[in-house]
């Protein structure tokens, strides 16, 4: 039965007859119609068209609109030069304290291991200059005795308190293992600028 359907529908589209038919009632229904009615599906359609087609133009726009803002504010934007290895050297020596308050800073530590219950008794201080350089080395090293916690406390004080000091190295040797105090030798680097020839 379906074989017979699909034949029957298979024929019915290829007719001749049925073809012609179909361009009758086209006909027929356009003068039923009227031209009134075909206008307004005419104009309907070129509506629907142009709707799309400013759609499509304001998006355009749009996305033009950005560009060319984009655009304006990096023409605008200042330009900033590209950081140099003479500008690094020069922020760097900025950066770095006077020679002349190389025993201000020194004051400084002993009093922050002071504040930290740690007695500075002694102290190795040694200049040391690379060749061609405009700053100055100025190693340090404080035997200390205290507790631990103590040495750490004055440890982060100090390099907080002055940012042109590292901390190089540190040991601690305990003499027994029940014993709070711990003999510790801390070897700080202080950087400082060169010192001004006079004339």
């Amino acid at each position: 039965m379906a074989r017979i359907k699909l034949a029957s529908l298979t024929s019915w589209r290829g007719t001749p007859q049925h073809t012609a038919r179909h361009g009758w009632q086209a006909r027929r229904l356009l003068r039923q119609a009227g031209p009134g009615a075909i206008a307004g599906v005419a104009a309907i359609a070129v509506a629907v068209l142009l709707q799309w087609h400013a759609t499509q133009l304001a998006q355009r726009q749009q996305l033009l609109t950005q560009e060319i803002n984009t655009a304006v504010l990096s023409a605008a934007a200042p330009r900033v030069a590209a950081p140099t290895s003479a500008d690094g050297v020069a922020a760097f020596q900025a950066f770095l304290p006077a020679h002349d308050t190389i025993p201000d800073m020194l004051k400084e530590m002993v009093r922050l291991a002071e504040q930290s219950g740690i007695t500075l008794a002694k102290a190795e201080y040694k200049p040391e200059q690379d060749a061609g350089s405009s700053f100055l080395r100025y190693r340090i090293t404080l035997p200390v005795k205290a507790d631990f916690p103590r040495v750490q406390e004055f440890i982060i004080n100090v390099l907080q308190a002055l940012p042109s000091l590292t901390l190089e190295s540190v040991s601690f040797k305990r003499e027994q293992i029940a014993s709070g105090a711990v003999e510790a030798r801390l070897q700080f680097v202080l950087l400082v600028r060169q010192m001004e020839q006079r004339p």
